[in-house]
Protein backbone atom coordinates (compact mmCIF):
# COMPACT_ATOMS: atom_id res chain seq x y z
CA UNK A 1 0.00 0.00 0.00
CA UNK A 2 2.85 2.19 1.34
CA UNK A 3 4.44 2.22 -2.01
CA UNK A 4 1.71 2.16 -4.44
CA UNK A 5 0.72 5.88 -2.21
CA UNK A 6 4.79 7.12 -3.10
CA UNK A 7 4.43 5.79 -6.61
CA UNK A 8 1.35 7.40 -7.01
CA UNK A 9 2.81 10.71 -6.10
CA UNK A 10 5.32 10.25 -8.44
CA UNK A 11 3.74 10.02 -11.47
CA UNK A 12 1.44 13.15 -10.09
CA UNK A 13 4.67 15.45 -9.73
CA UNK A 14 5.89 14.15 -12.95
CA UNK A 15 3.05 15.15 -15.03
CA UNK A 16 2.79 19.03 -13.16
CA UNK A 17 5.56 19.42 -14.69
CA UNK A 18 5.18 18.34 -17.77
CA UNK A 19 1.99 20.42 -17.87
CA UNK A 20 4.12 23.88 -16.87
CA UNK A 21 5.40 26.05 -19.80
CA UNK A 22 9.27 25.12 -20.12
CA UNK A 23 11.48 29.00 -19.66
CA UNK A 24 12.14 30.56 -22.78
CA UNK A 25 15.61 30.01 -24.07
CA UNK A 26 18.23 32.94 -25.21
CA UNK A 27 19.13 31.79 -28.48
CA UNK A 28 22.45 33.44 -29.45
CA UNK A 29 22.42 34.24 -32.94
CA UNK A 30 25.79 32.68 -35.19
CA UNK A 31 26.76 36.33 -37.19
CA UNK A 32 29.44 35.05 -40.13
CA UNK A 33 29.49 37.85 -42.27
CA UNK A 34 28.74 41.90 -41.38
CA UNK A 35 28.97 45.26 -43.54
CA UNK A 36 29.67 48.35 -42.28
CA UNK A 37 28.01 50.56 -44.85
CA UNK A 38 28.50 54.58 -44.71
CA UNK A 39 26.46 56.69 -47.28
CA UNK A 40 27.24 60.04 -47.67
CA UNK A 41 24.19 61.88 -46.56
CA UNK A 42 24.86 64.65 -49.30
CA UNK A 43 25.93 62.64 -52.15
CA UNK A 44 24.49 58.68 -52.63
CA UNK A 45 27.32 57.96 -54.54
CA UNK A 46 30.14 58.43 -52.01
CA UNK A 47 29.67 54.45 -49.85
CA UNK A 48 32.03 53.16 -48.48
CA UNK A 49 31.97 49.92 -46.60
CA UNK A 50 34.00 48.05 -43.82
CA UNK A 51 33.39 44.11 -44.36
CA UNK A 52 34.22 41.28 -41.25
CA UNK A 53 33.54 37.79 -41.99
CA UNK A 54 33.77 34.31 -40.11
CA UNK A 55 33.37 31.68 -42.31
CA UNK A 56 33.08 28.49 -39.42
CA UNK A 57 30.78 31.17 -36.96
CA UNK A 58 31.31 29.61 -33.73
CA UNK A 59 33.92 26.74 -34.99
CA UNK A 60 37.86 27.94 -34.54
CA UNK A 61 38.88 29.91 -37.90
CA UNK A 62 39.35 33.54 -36.54
CA UNK A 63 37.01 36.35 -38.77
CA UNK A 64 38.97 38.26 -41.00
CA UNK A 65 38.53 42.14 -41.86
CA UNK A 66 38.02 41.69 -46.06
CA UNK A 67 37.47 45.55 -46.49
CA UNK A 68 38.63 48.98 -44.27
CA UNK A 69 36.13 52.15 -44.66
CA UNK A 70 37.81 54.83 -46.59
CA UNK A 71 35.63 58.27 -46.04
CA UNK A 72 36.16 61.93 -47.09
CA UNK A 73 37.18 64.80 -44.65
CA UNK A 74 34.61 66.94 -43.35
CA UNK A 75 31.62 64.68 -44.54
CA UNK A 76 28.62 63.53 -42.77
CA UNK A 77 27.95 59.35 -43.26
CA UNK A 78 24.96 57.74 -42.19
CA UNK A 79 26.01 54.41 -40.65
CA UNK A 80 24.11 51.25 -42.00
CA UNK A 81 24.80 47.60 -41.26
CA UNK A 82 24.10 43.74 -43.46
CA UNK A 83 24.63 41.23 -41.02
CA UNK A 84 24.09 37.40 -42.03
CA UNK A 85 24.63 34.03 -40.93
CA UNK A 86 26.05 32.57 -44.40
CA UNK A 87 26.03 28.75 -43.01
CA UNK A 88 22.74 28.41 -43.69
CA UNK A 89 20.37 27.87 -46.70
CA UNK A 90 19.03 30.37 -47.40
CA UNK A 91 21.11 33.10 -45.79
CA UNK A 92 19.58 34.28 -42.83
CA UNK A 93 19.21 38.37 -42.32
CA UNK A 94 20.20 38.99 -38.58
CA UNK A 95 18.81 42.38 -39.09
CA UNK A 96 15.38 41.27 -38.67
CA UNK A 97 16.01 39.57 -35.49
CA UNK A 98 17.63 42.17 -34.17
CA UNK A 99 14.47 44.80 -35.27
CA UNK A 100 12.36 42.32 -33.81
CA UNK A 101 14.67 41.93 -30.24
CA UNK A 102 15.26 45.50 -30.52
CA UNK A 103 14.52 46.38 -26.74
CA UNK A 104 17.38 43.24 -26.29
CA UNK A 105 20.12 44.80 -28.37
CA UNK A 106 22.56 48.19 -28.37
CA UNK A 107 25.44 48.91 -30.63
CA UNK A 108 28.25 50.73 -28.90
CA UNK A 109 30.91 52.52 -30.25
CA UNK A 110 34.78 53.40 -29.88
CA UNK A 111 37.13 55.69 -32.18
CA UNK A 112 40.14 57.34 -31.71
CA UNK A 113 39.47 61.03 -30.45
CA UNK A 114 39.68 63.66 -33.29
CA UNK A 115 38.53 61.53 -35.62
CA UNK A 116 34.83 62.88 -35.82
CA UNK A 117 33.69 66.22 -35.74
CA UNK A 118 30.34 64.67 -34.77
CA UNK A 119 30.22 62.95 -32.55
CA UNK A 120 32.95 63.99 -30.48
CA UNK A 121 35.15 62.40 -28.00
CA UNK A 122 35.80 58.73 -28.09
CA UNK A 123 32.39 56.92 -28.03
CA UNK A 124 30.70 55.42 -25.19
CA UNK A 125 32.44 52.29 -25.10
CA UNK A 126 34.82 53.10 -22.10
CA UNK A 127 32.67 55.80 -21.35
CA UNK A 128 28.60 54.98 -21.21
CA UNK A 129 27.93 58.67 -21.60
CA UNK A 130 29.82 59.35 -24.05
CA UNK A 131 28.19 60.78 -27.01
CA UNK A 132 26.92 58.86 -30.15
CA UNK A 133 24.59 60.15 -33.15
CA UNK A 134 21.65 57.72 -32.93
CA UNK A 135 19.16 57.68 -35.37
CA UNK A 136 17.33 54.42 -34.17
CA UNK A 137 15.12 53.62 -30.93
CA UNK A 138 13.32 50.72 -29.54
CA UNK A 139 10.15 51.09 -28.24
CA UNK A 140 11.17 52.06 -24.76
CA UNK A 141 12.99 55.13 -26.90
CA UNK A 142 16.38 53.60 -25.95
CA UNK A 143 19.12 53.87 -28.70
CA UNK A 144 19.25 50.44 -31.05
CA UNK A 145 22.35 51.63 -33.29
CA UNK A 146 21.41 49.89 -36.69
CA UNK A 147 21.42 53.59 -38.00
CA UNK A 148 24.13 56.72 -36.76
CA UNK A 149 25.48 59.65 -38.11
CA UNK A 150 28.65 60.12 -38.04
CA UNK A 151 30.71 63.92 -39.55
CA UNK A 152 34.68 63.31 -40.25
CA UNK A 153 36.90 65.87 -39.02
CA UNK A 154 40.17 66.75 -41.05
CA UNK A 155 42.40 64.24 -42.91
CA UNK A 156 43.54 61.03 -41.28
CA UNK A 157 44.59 58.04 -41.41
CA UNK A 158 44.67 54.54 -39.69
CA UNK A 159 42.03 56.13 -37.23
CA UNK A 160 40.61 53.34 -35.29
CA UNK A 161 36.89 52.44 -35.41
CA UNK A 162 34.96 49.45 -33.13
CA UNK A 163 31.60 48.50 -32.75
CA UNK A 164 30.05 46.02 -30.27
CA UNK A 165 26.31 44.60 -30.75
CA UNK A 166 25.15 43.65 -27.19
CA UNK A 167 22.71 41.45 -26.29
CA UNK A 168 20.73 42.48 -22.85
CA UNK A 169 17.61 40.73 -22.42
CA UNK A 170 15.96 41.62 -19.54
CA UNK A 171 19.09 44.30 -18.54
CA UNK A 172 18.79 46.97 -21.19
CA UNK A 173 18.40 50.37 -19.70
CA UNK A 174 19.47 54.12 -20.05
CA UNK A 175 22.41 52.89 -17.66
CA UNK A 176 23.47 49.94 -19.34
CA UNK A 177 26.92 49.74 -20.62
CA UNK A 178 27.89 47.10 -23.67
CA UNK A 179 29.40 44.26 -21.06
CA UNK A 180 25.80 44.20 -19.68
CA UNK A 181 24.60 41.14 -21.13
CA UNK A 182 26.15 38.75 -24.11
CA UNK A 183 28.25 40.18 -26.50
CA UNK A 184 27.20 39.08 -30.50
CA UNK A 185 30.17 40.60 -32.09
CA UNK A 186 32.87 42.98 -31.20
CA UNK A 187 34.59 44.56 -34.89
CA UNK A 188 37.49 47.34 -35.27
CA UNK A 189 38.50 48.53 -38.46
CA UNK A 190 41.20 50.74 -39.57
CA UNK A 191 39.40 54.03 -41.16
CA UNK A 192 41.41 56.36 -43.73
CA UNK A 193 39.75 60.07 -43.85
CA UNK A 194 41.28 61.23 -47.30
CA UNK A 195 40.40 62.76 -50.49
Amino acid sequence: MVFALAGSLFITSCNKEELEAPEEENVVEEFTYVEFIFTNVNDPNDVSKGIWEDEDGFGPMEPVILQHPNLKPEQTYKLTFVMENRLVSPVENLLEEIMDEDDEHQIFFAFDEGTFSSPTGVGNIADNSGQINYLDFDDNGLPLGLETEWTTAGPKTGASFRAILAHKPGVKNANSSWNSGDIDWDITFSIDIQE
